[in-house]
């Protein structure tokens, strides 16, 4: 395990999520992210299962600290991630991303990445967000199950990205888009991220079972999803038919 500024790079890891609860319960918590070369149970949301090559991807976990009143907004921050991977990979792959609700990045309805935001208290009791970022940077191929679903960095852009440069930009754009959610709300974040949203058009699983198709994200970063003729809002909802794109 070696050190870079406030970036802790490892090998093999079960998840860098985990990891990061570790650190939380050694106070005071100075890392401000982790990063691994392989996870062995690398999850995405609802606890679907990450699949990666070692030192093919960029598999990351940043730490960041809440306020109190910002806690019940953490799922906010898939939103700010959003924007700060889109920025990092602008930057040093010359790569344009879209975003798909909730927390998929995707080139051309392919799936780079993944962002997942959980929350954990350290021994203090403060809470934090840790912010889970999955990237493809150097797969040349696929397992056959998602071939045609995912895609990285190296396929797109003929680029091969290093991982600590990618991570530390990362964090640096984390900051900065950040402090706008802090400093001016949700709405700002949502305005860029809509720059980039390909939601609209794809189906979702809503809890009740129904199957409807997105409209768009909401206000307040809810899908809006058409049910039988009828809008409704959900914050909570899966995907179909692979990664959620209607069929034709």
């Amino acid at each position: 395990m070696s050190e870079l500024g406030l970036i802790v790079y490892c090998g093999t890891v079960p998840s860098t999520q985990d990891l990061a609860r570790e650190i939380l319960q050694s106070p005071p918590v100075q890392i401000r992210a982790v990063v691994a070369e392989h996870q062995t149970a690398g999850r995405g949301r609802r606890g679907n299962r990450w699949y990666d090559a070692p030192g093919e991807s960029l598999l990351m976990t940043l730490l960041l600290r809440l306020d109190g009143h910002e806690v019940a907004r953490a799922g906010q921050l898939a939103f700010v991630l959003a924007l700060a991977v889109a920025d990092a990979l602008r930057e040093q792959a010359g790569l344009d991303v879209q975003f798909k609700w909730s927390n998929d990045i995707l080139v051309s309805g392919r799936k780079l990445g993944g962002i997942l935001i959980e929350t954990a208290y350290d021994a203090l009791g403060h809470c934090w967000a840790l912010a889970g970022v999955g990237v493809n940077l150097l797969q040349r191929d696929f397992p056959e199950e998602i071939r045609g679903k995912a895609t990285s960095v190296l396929l797109e852009t003929g680029t091969a990205l290093s991982v600590e440069p990618l991570a530390q930009d990362l964090l640096r754009h984390t900051d900065w888009w950040m402090g706008v959610w802090r400093r001016d709300g949700l709405p700002s974040v949502l305005r860029e991220w809509r720059r980039s949203d390909v939601t609209a058009g794809h189906l979702y699983r809503l809890p009740s079972g129904a199957v409807g198709v997105a409209q768009g994200v909401s206000d307040t970063g809810d899908l809006l999803v058409e049910v039988d003729s009828q809008q409704v809002t959900v914050s909570s909802a899966e995907p179909v038919y692979g990664y959620g794109i209607v069929p034709e």
